[in-house]
């Protein structure tokens, strides 16, 4: 059953950290989630709503949105040693192969979301993340992309040394 509130008290702030995005880079069957975020400030799930606005004829104007086509933005992503996303989307680059980009499991935590030990959390399957640069000035920075599939699949989270277990809801 969900949640009926947010967890972090009345009144109290949801921090941003709370929203958490992993993406699956595994070459298995077995999930292995990264977490991505790390030096970026700012990153939010753009919902890019698709709005559709008729005035009628008595002037009256309804506004309806009939999808979203989400998509996150990680900038910088420095490249750092133990990354095994930005060593893949590396590779997906020095090989050519864009077709690739579009074949990743993304699960977004919504820690803010149920309790202590399990939150609520939806995977989305076969996302795109694109690279959209490649360069920077001190480092050598991998901005990217995430272009959710909206093919999802709610459920709930647990997070243990930073590793999530996701168990599909019933």
């Amino acid at each position: 059953m969900p949640s009926s509130d947010f967890n972090v008290g009345s009144g109290v702030k949801a921090e941003r950290k709370l929203l958490m995005t992993f993406v699956n880079v595994s070459d298995s069957e077995t999930y292995e989630w990264e977490i991505v975020g790390s030096g970026v400030e700012d990153s939010s799930i753009e919902l890019n709503p698709n709005t559709e606005t008729v005035t009628d004829i008595l002037g009256i104007t309804n506004t309806s949105v009939t999808k979203w086509e989400p998509n996150q933005s990680l900038d910088p992503n420095t490249v750092k040693g133990g990354s095994k996303l930005n060593f893949k989307l590396h590779q997906i680059w020095q090989d050519k192969t864009p077709e690739l980009l579009s074949q990743f499991d993304v699960l977004i935590v919504y820690a803010y979301i149920g309790e202590s030990s399990s939150f609520e959390a939806e995977l989305q399957k076969n996302c795109t993340i694109n690279i959209t640069s490649i360069g920077g000035s001190a480092y050598v920075d991998m901005p990217i992309e995430i272009s959710y599939s909206n093919d999802i699949t709610k459920g709930t989270a647990t997070i243990s040394k930073g590793v999530p277990t996701f168990t599909p809801a019933e």
